[in-house]
Formats: C-alpha cells, sequence, structure tokens
C-alpha cells in the first residue's frame, strides 16, 4: 500500500510538471473559458431566482465542464435524476436513523452497499453514485441539524440540479455555434505527454470486496459521526463513497492503485484549495464583485488541470470543488468564511486515513485467502 502511494504521487508530480506548457495553455483556453461561463451563470441564475443551496448549482455545472454536448447531455440527465432519486431516498429513509445509533449505522452501511455495487457497473454510474452520496447526505443532515426543512433542501437541491445542468448545455450550445459561424478549427492539439508507470494489474479484487471496502468504512465513519459530531465527518463519508468509485474492468475486477490515486489526489486538490483561500479571502473582503472574480479565476485554474491527465485531473476537480464551496454557500450569496474548506479538508482527511486502514485489510486478507485457495488446489 506504501508503495502503490509513493507510485500515484511521483506520477501526480510528473503529470503536474508535464502539464505546465504553452502550448496546452493555448488548447485549454476555450474550454476552461466555457466552464467559468456555465458555473457563474449558474451560481448568478440561482440567486435571481431565490434559491437557497445555490452551491449545487455551481457544482452541477462544473461537474460537466470540458465535455462535449452529447456527453454532457448524458451526465446531465444522470446528475438530474441522480439528485431526484437520491434526496427522495434520503428522505424516505432519514426518519428510521435520527434517534438510534444502530439504526443510523446499519442504513449508512446499506445505502453505501447498494451504491458502491452499482456505481461500479458501466452504466449509469455517475447517477447511483450521486443518489447515494445525497441520500447520506440527507440522513446525515437530519441527524445533525433535526430542525432543518428537508423537503425545501431536496427542492431546491433539484431546482439547483436544473440550473446547473442547463448553464452548461447552454453555453457549451452556443459555443459551438459561434466556432461553426466563425469557420473555425477545433482546438490546437496539445503537447505529448510522457507516459507514467503503473502498479501490475494483477492486483485485483472482486466487484464485492470492493463494495465490502466501502461498506465498512462509512459504518465506522458513520458511528464516529454519530458519538462526536464533527462537522468534517459527512464529509468524510462522503469522500469514502467517492473515492472508492473507479469503474471495474471487464473482467469484473478493480484495482487498488486507483483508488489510492483518487485517495492522494483528493487530499492533493483540497489542501491546495484550502491554501488558495487562505491567500485570497482577505483580498475579497467579503465583496461580492471580488468573490465572483475569485470564483472565475479559480476555477479557469481547476478545470486547466481537470482537462489533463488522468495522473492529475482529479486534482482539479477536488481544487474546484473546494473553491466553490468556500464562495458560494448553502444559503447566502458569496461568503468570506473559511471555515468551509477547513472542514471540507479535515473530512477527507479523516475519510481517506479510514478508507486506506479498510482498504490494507481487506487487501491483506483477500491475498490470504487467494495463497491459501491456491495451496489447497496444489495438494
Amino acid at each position: 500500500m506504501y508503495d502503490t502511494f509513493l507510485l500515484a504521487l511521483r506520477n501526480t508530480l510528473g503529470a503536474f510538471r508535464a502539464e505546465l506548457s504553452r502550448r496546452t495553455f493555448l488548447a485549454r483556453m476555450r474550454r476552461c473559458t466555457e466552464a467559468v461561463l456555465a458555473t457563474l451563470i449558474a451560481v448568478c441564475a440561482s440567486r435571481y431566482v431565490g434559491l437557497p443551496e445555490i452551491w449545487w448549482a455551481a457544482i452541477c455545472a462544473f461537474s460537466l465542464t470540458g465535455l462535449a454536448l452529447g456527453a454532457a447531455l448524458d451526465l446531465g440527465v444522470q446528475q438530474i435524476i441522480g439528485t431526484f432519486g437520491g434526496t427522495v431516498i434520503g428522505l424516505l429513509l432519514s426518519r428510521f436513523a435520527a434517534d438510534d445509533v444502530t439504526q443510523f449505522v446499519m442504513l449508512m452501511a446499506l445505502l453505501s452497499a447498494a451504491g458502491l455495487y452499482l456505481a461500479t457497473k458501466r452504466s449509469a454510474g455517475y447517477m447511483w453514485i450521486l443518489s447515494t452520496a445525497l441520500a447520506i447526505f440527507i440522513v446525515t443532515t437530519t441527524h445533525a441539524e433535526p430542525d432543518t426543512d428537508l423537503r425545501g433542501v431536496a427542492a431546491a437541491l433539484w431546482i439547483n440540479a436544473l440550473i446547473g445542468t442547463a448553464a452548461y448545455l447552454g453555453v457549451t450550445l452556443v459555443g459551438a455555434a459561434l466556432m461553426q459561424l466563425r469557420g473555425a478549427r477545433g482546438p490546437a492539439a496539445e503537447a505529448p505527454r510522457p507516459a507514467v508507470a503503473h502498479v501490475l494489474t494483477d492486483r485485483t479484487l472482486g466487484r464485492v470486496p470492493h463494495t465490502m471496502v466501502g461498506t465498512i468504512t462509512l459504518s465506522v465513519l458513520a458511528y464516529l459521526a454519530w458519538r462526536y459530531p464533527i462537522e468534517g465527518f459527512p464529509q468524510a463519508m462522503t469522500t469514502a463513497l467517492v473515492v472508492l468509485m473507479v469503474p471495474v474492468d471487464a473482467q469484473g475486477t478493480w484495482s487498488p492503485y486507483g483508488v489510492v490515486q483518487r485517495m492522494c489526489h483528493r487530499l492533493l486538490g483540497c489542501a491546495l484549495g484550502c491554501v488558495v483561500v487562505l491567500v485570497v479571502l482577505p483580498l475579497t473582503a467579503g465583496s461580492i464583485v471580488y468573490c465572483l472574480l475569485a470564483v472565475c479565476v479559480f476555477v479557469w485554474l481547476s478545470c486547466y488541470l481537470r482537462f489533463g491527465h488522468s495522473d492529475i485531473s482529479y486534482v482539479g476537480t477536488q481544487f474546484g470543488a473546494v473553491v466553490i464551496l468556500t464562495f458560494v454557500h448553502d444559503r447566502v450569496w458569496l461568503s468570506d468564511d473559511v471555515a468551509v474548506a477547513y472542514h471540507r479538508l479535515a473530512g477527507v482527511a479523516a475519510g481517506n486515513v479510514a478508507l486506506a486502514v479498510v482498504l490494507l485489510l481487506v487487501t491483506a486478507g483477500c491475498a490470504v485467502w487467494a495463497k491459501n485457495r491456491a495451496n489447497e488446489r496444489a495438494k
């Protein structure tokens, strides 16, 4: 596990150096600009309508950035359905998890097991993981804030998902139309990137052990969240769930390298986002104009990394998420409160530590079981 982590970190740093070129910058300029416009339009539209949970509109627009119109439409539909399904499931199950720790832990375990098993299949994985994450979000909110109007939160999330998805699809469609009218060619080709070494593919787990890792981790974190209600724990549970969302291959197996890489990227992206936020927040001084400018600049930079090599792209995703969640809050316009970034980083760290321990134990257990089975066959 330690060697795998070092390899993932080394590949990430190598990919980051490969991204720093003028040719790459020019090739991604249009897509990064479209991403900024879509995120900005989603935030402003949600604010204009007077919705709470504005952050979800920004996240929904940001999550589709860099995709062609067809792919964005497919994931956008999954995003809307996943938001609706996840919040409805959370509303239906939240009544069973408000007063008893055993029911709360069991519910988290069942949700994570079902979500991971379905999400690691090839079709509609994004919809399943999003539904599971939002169901956990609603149930956790019920426990942490019993007086919250969950139906109002769910309705706001639905409308924000529609706004965010429509914002990106609209910007992409207009951009494509303008390019056709101008008769412009596609973006310039990016410079070739150096090949990076990955771990051997013989270290794999099946879908069931993969699901078991997430179930055990979410169960442990759910118990800790109940006993020690710290704001970062909901993010810890989301981290454990999302990091495990690595699609299995055609044989139904899954490589630990992909999960370790996502753990590394999630920590690096959130740490980078927190550092940047700490530096920039004093300069914004709570100004809406300055906050909007900061969101535009840092979403552009995060998309620049996100559109890069797979050994660096998830860092950009997490960096952008920290920026959005810091400046665009739940029920207010823009904010200079850095606590959101702190809580997210603390939760990410807790989720990754718990996931690493469980992953190590399950991987070792599967290796011992496979070795014993091979020895029995040899006899």
